[in-house]
């Protein structure tokens, strides 16, 4: 799943996440401690002061232990759950995808104030992505046993599925106005890598072939800004801007990294190796900084 770590919305006005751990890389996932027993996952932040995070129970199981923070009322939450968690918040509730064992998973909607579970939906598939626009809960995965991409669209308390193709992961979604922007990257070499979009009929109206595979997707005033990584060699090199009026296509090289954030002026990307921040200037078009971070702190 992408931006675990990141409010999900993908406008470039954003500047908060809801990831309070220093290290991007880490979020959401169950790290050991020194003795090799299983520690805490990082820990997120909502916008009303709760806490979020987890811990796998056993290595015989893929049960993990959801726990919650509830700030308002000064109390510590919990409950077992399938599979690691992943969160996403957004205006009024935070979401909790759980990966459950690769062939079903479930999503469960929490409210923020005072948190407590609302629904939970069981999707089939491997979870790659969450959004929501105007209280439509969008869940992309790939069900590996038919080969097939699919979009599960929530709306006023009902499920619906649209299959969008074979031979490709769902890896990203974004919103805008009232379209979807889905980005599919081919499960193994070669095509289709592409940007699928569907109207507020739930159907694809538009679609980008691409020249990269794409993994992240995000808004920059009036362009569509696609992250690269192959899934097959796990290279991320390069980007794509995208008009989003005229469809016109520009690509750009950039160093092998991950997204930390992104604006409306810049895109920083992060060097793990190297520990390299580098600010990638979007009317420029090239790297207008560089700097050297220091370690960062895994587990909290």
């Amino acid at each position: 799943m992408a931006k675990m770590y990141q409010l999900s919305s993908r406008t470039a006005e954003k500047n908060q996440s809801l990831y309070v751990s220093r290290d991007p890389e880490v979020a959401g996932s169950i790290v050991r401690n020194e003795e090799g027993g299983f520690a805490y996952s990082e820990v997120f932040m909502d916008k009303q002061k709760n806490y979020w995070f987890s811990k796998k129970m056993d290595d015989q199981s893929r049960d993990h232990k959801l726990f919650i923070f509830d700030h308002k009322n000064g109390c510590l939450k919990s409950q077992v759950i399938k599979g690691q968690p992943n969160f996403y918040e957004f205006e009024s509730s935070v979401v909790v995808a759980c990966e459950g064992d690769g062939s079903k998973g479930s999503v469960l909607i929490f409210s923020k104030d005072g948190p407590e579970l609302i629904k939970e939906w069981k999707v089939n598939g491997f979870l790659w992505e969450v959004e929501m626009n105007q209280d439509v809960l969008y869940i992309s995965s790939y069900i590996v046993e038919e080969d097939q991409a699919v979009l599960y669209i929530i709306r006023n308390g009902k499920k619906k599925r649209v299959n969008l193709g074979s031979n490709m992961a769902p890896t990203d979604i974004l919103c805008h106005e009232d379209l979807v922007y889905v980005s599919g990257a081919p499960v193994l070499n070669g095509d289709p890598k592409k940007i699928m979009v569907l109207n507020d009929k739930d159907k694809v109206v538009t679609e980008y072939k691409l020249s990269i595979s794409p993994r992240a997707l995000y808004q920059v005033d009036d362009q569509l800004l696609v992250y690269e990584l192959d899934l097959a060699t796990g290279k991320s090199e390069r980007i794509v801007y995208i008009d989003m009026k005229t469809g016109e296509q520009k690509e750009h090289e950039i160093p092998h990294s991950k997204i930390v954030e992104c604006t409306d002026d810049s895109l920083s990307l992060l060097e793990q190796n190297s520990k390299t921040l580098y600010t990638w200037d979007h009317c420029k078009c090239r790297i207008v900084n560089t700097q050297k971070v220091a370690d960062q702190t895994q587990v909290i």
